[in-house]
């Protein structure tokens, strides 16, 4: 059950890795929030004040629908929304990358950022002020040919990001992104099954000479806190984790 006069937040990906850890984030600091994922969470939906929506974002219609049957929730309005569904293709040589690669990657990635965005336009507009924070990559700067696929998508993605915080100055939304670099999460390390402990991800670090490697956890507090930002704070930025140079 929510708790009654907490604010609300949206997350879409909540199934796993950044996602869930966002949701978890909220919930620490007494939000009520949306899950929404293709597989769910069954781990957060025995958690107080999450509500977990099993749905694909690629479809309007259903996401329509999913935000419907919270209205009772949203009746007030929603204070913040964090697009961080996405996927990444396997690496591929650029000058052999089928174009269905890429469109994959747009259907997956920025379709379902750009249905999000427009179906919780207006909830953020019934508030006074709310949020749209994307999860973007360092890749998208397109340094890495073999990830092109996945760098233009998150590039689109973050063009996204731009246009809202025009479009949506005057309703007192604020649009941002945070690229966080490598998070120890299963599209990040392949195989990986479950929560990486602070021990472990120390020792990878300390193995490889650098402290790019992050828990979900963290990065979940600093997307969190970006989300929070007030109306009249930054918007159109990209705030950078990733220790590469934009």
């Amino acid at each position: 059950m929510a708790a009654e006069g907490s604010p609300v937040a949206v997350v879409s990906g909540t199934s796993s890795g950044i996602g869930a850890a966002v949701a978890a984030e909220f919930l620490r600091r007494a939000y009520t929030v949306v899950g929404l994922s293709r597989r769910g969470n069954p781990v957060l939906a025995n958690e107080s004040g999450y509500v977990d929506s099993v749905v694909d974002l690629r479809d309007r219609e259903a996401l329509r629908a999913a935000l419907a049957s919270v209205a009772d929730l949203t009746a007030d309005g929603v204070r913040a929304v964090v697009l961080n569904a996405g996927a990444s293709p396997d690496p591929a040589d650029l000058v052999k990358v089928e174009w269905q690669v890429a469109s994959d990657a747009y259907e997956t990635n920025v379709r379902t950022a750009l249905h999000l965005v427009q179906e919780t336009a207006p909830l953020l507009r019934q508030g006074d002020g709310g949020s749209l924070t994307f999860v973007g990559a360092s890749l998208a700067n397109g340094y890495q040919p073999e990830r092109w696929a996945y760098a233009a998508s998150k590039a689109a993605m973050t063009t996204l990001m731009r246009a809202c915080s025009v479009e949506f100055a005057d309703d007192a939304v604020v649009a941002n992104e945070v690229r966080p670099g490598p998070v120890a999460t299963a599209m990040t390390m392949a195989g990986l099954d479950g929560e990486v402990n602070d021990q472990i991800i120390r020792a990878i670090n300390a193995g490889f000479g650098t402290d790019w490697l992050k828990s979900p956890r963290t990065v979940a507090e600093w997307i969190v806190a970006i989300a929070e930002f007030p109306s009249n704070g930054p918007t159109g930025q990209v705030f950078n984790y990733s220790r590469k140079v934009l």
